[in-house]
């Protein structure tokens, strides 16, 4: 069957993503990403307008807490990402459906396996938050972040650790790139233990799905290279 560049033409009661060209699948993984975004905004919203921005705060790090790990180890797994260094941190961070391409432009150092930087040239979650005031701004870019970066750092090592060279709210207000992160690996580094929430969203069947060999035989999670 010829590769769909789109989903013009007539329904396709089987249609399924493997159907779709290299191009269309960018479009469609691009789409997704900025989806997760939506759904986290409508149910930050929803939390806010009945329970407060505070709740809106706690809530978001234990949604990303109880998901980021195990989504994580999944990527690894799919894309085989080998390796417990900085490149790999960098790895899952690219396929992280959280920092959508271009929407997050992030951009990406590594000095060597246990240092690098990532700076965000533009932020598109920041463009929503600053019209609402720098305590919105605080609430994304201090307290969520240091609450959950450093989490799924240490799912890929977990001596390691994030920190910020500078974030917003930017000064001045027109400040690029909207922030910059350090990531090092040292032994003096404090391991988080897992949250109960991430305990607990492991037993989701969503956590526990495996998906079926793709129509032409080729396993969801590719096989390991033979040992020499």
């Amino acid at each position: 069957m010829t590769e769909r560049k789109d989903y013009s033409g007539d329904f396709d009661p089987a249609f399924d993503y493997e159907d779709l060209s290299k191009e269309a699948l960018v479009r469609l993984v691009r789409e997704y990403a900025l989806i997760v975004h939506m759904l986290d905004r409508s149910m930050c919203a929803a939390i806010g307008l009945r329970y407060g921005a505070e709740a809106v705060k706690e809530l978001a790090i234990q949604e990303w807490v109880g998901s980021s790990p195990i989504y994580g180890e999944r990527l690894r797994q799919i894309m085989a990402i080998e390796g417990d260094g900085v490149p790999a941190i960098f790895k899952v961070l690219q396929l992280d459906p959280g920092f959508p391409h271009h929407y997050l432009d992030v951009h990406y150092e590594v000095v060597d396996e246990h240092h690098g930087y990532f700076e965000l040239a533009y932020c598109g979650a920041l463009m929503d938050a600053e019209p609402f005031g720098e305590k919105m701004v605080t609430n994304m870019c201090h307290h969520i972040e240091d609450g959950t970066f450093d989490i799924t750092a240490q799912a890929v090592n977990p001596k390691a650790h994030i920190r910020h060279v500078h974030r917003p709210p930017r000064v001045p207000s027109d400040r690029s790139p909207h922030c910059r992160w350090e990531v090092v690996i040292e032994d003096e580094t404090v391991t988080i233990p897992e949250a109960d929430i991430t305990k607990i969203t492991r037993m989701t069947t969503a956590a526990t799905f495996a998906f079926p060999p793709m129509k032409d035989g080729t396993p969801h999670i590719p096989a390991a290279d033979p040992v020499a």
